[in-house]
């Protein structure tokens, strides 16, 4: 189980993590760069390898954002790894362009305050070798990405194997989810679950302070729950309809659902006459 205190701050934890590494990265590249220098002989300003690998760290920290959001929306299929290959091959030149340009960008920028000239060279040349060394660092946010949803699973009590208990006698919904774990099987009552959230291949069910992924998908448990209970709000999200306390209306359109426990949830104007309607059944 996770922490409650990560829970609480997990996005500004995670954002933390990257802005370490890249912060690592950089100091460890820029000395290595000046060691290399001196080796050769070689003169440079000592300041010189600091923005070079800086501006590179800092131009993939804003890419990052991007490349998870489109792989939370197109996450790696094993078994259609062909397409996962033809949508990211093209997406890691993508993801490199944009990188060395916004790279050049904050080198230019600080080299025209410190008066000097900065030469990113042949264009050509320089492109591939960029490329090169950008597609290590695409597939290394990739993995990264993964292994940690792994971990956070476990640490959820991820569920391998789901079975669905069944409802009552003529009722084509279920009332009890079985959470298979090695050896141990979890039995979950769907009126105790609050929301649902999904989560590239995995739907995240909350139930209280607790949080229990599975691997499905968001249609296939949709049409396992009662739809007079359960209602999708969110194109990732469905709550529990005996749950919901409010729902106030925002400037943009939206709407901002709050469950009994406090917590808030977006609610998408595509899905607001439909909630509605559930509501009033």
């Amino acid at each position: 189980m996770l922490h409650p205190l990560y829970e609480k701050y997990q996005k500004q934890l995670e954002v933390s993590y990257w802005l370490l590494i890249g912060t690592i990265t950089a100091l460890v590249n820029s000395f290595s760069v000046l060691d290399d220098y001196q080796r050769r002989g070689l003169s440079i300003e000592r300041w010189q390898p600091f923005v070079w690998e800086f501006s590179s760290q800092i131009s993939i920290f804003i890419l990052i954002p991007i490349l998870f959001y489109i792989d939370k929306k197109h996450p790696i299929n094993i078994s259609k790894i062909k397409q996962s290959l033809l949508l990211h091959l093209p997406l890691s030149i993508v993801f490199s362009v944009l990188h060395v340009y916004l790279m050049i960008a904050l080198r230019h920028f600080y080299y025209y305050f410190s008066q000097s000239t900065y030469d990113f060279g042949d264009w050509s040349v320089e492109l591939i070798y960029e490329y090169r060394k950008d597609l290590g660092s695409y597939i290394s946010i990739l993995a990264t990405f993964y292994i940690y949803r792994f971990i956070i699973s476990r640490l959820h009590n991820e569920a391998r194997e789901i079975e669905v208990g069944e409802g009552p006698q003529g009722s084509i919904y279920v009332e009890r989810l079985i959470v298979k774990k090695i050896g141990k099987e979890f039995i979950i009552r769907v009126s105790d679950i609050t929301w649902v959230e999904a989560s590239g291949n995995y739907m995240n069910l909350h139930i209280g302070e607790s949080c229990y992924p599975i691997r499905t998908t968001m249609a296939d448990l949709e049409k396992r729950l009662d739809p007079h209970q359960f209602v999708r709000i969110h194109r990732s999200t469905m709550v529990n309809l005996d749950l919901v306390k409010e729902i106030i209306a925002l400037e943009t359109g939206d709407f901002l659902l709050t469950l009994n426990n406090g917590r808030q949830l977006k609610l998408s104007r595509r899905y607001r006459d439909e909630v509605n309607t559930r509501l009033a059944g």
